[in-house]
């Protein structure tokens, strides 16, 4: 069984697709999954704000963290909803690795 993996990475798409050996096969939706616009819709829209966390400019790079904690609330509801999307279009066929812990994702400290 391949494997799906919900991992935020910077300026990448938050679902891994793994085969069977554990190789990373894309990051993307499962190619079966490709007529689902609004599940992709939200998972982009979780990819970018999770992206405007970072500062990424030509003199430097690095994590910032919510900037409030309504930020946070916000972001959570959003991964909740497109975790609970995915687990549903699922229905069994792949294995999910959920390493996406909001939890863990600190309030900026500027």
């Amino acid at each position: 069984m391949n494997k799906i993996r919900l991992l935020l990475e910077y300026k990448t798409y938050p679902i891994w697709i793994y085969d069977e050996e554990g190789l990373v096969i894309d990051t993307d939706l499962p190619a079966e999954w490709n007529d689902d616009s609004s599940l992709d819709d939200l998972w982009n829209e979780v990819a970018d704000f999770y992206d405007t966390l970072f500062i990424d400019n030509p003199k430097e790079f690095r994590f910032l963290g919510f900037k409030s904690l309504q930020d946070k609330v916000k972001f959570a509801d959003l991964v909740k909803r497109a975790k609970q999307a995915t687990i549903i279009k699922n229905n069994g066929k792949y294995h999910i690795q959920d390493d996406i812990d909001v939890d863990r994702i600190p309030l900026s400290e500027h």
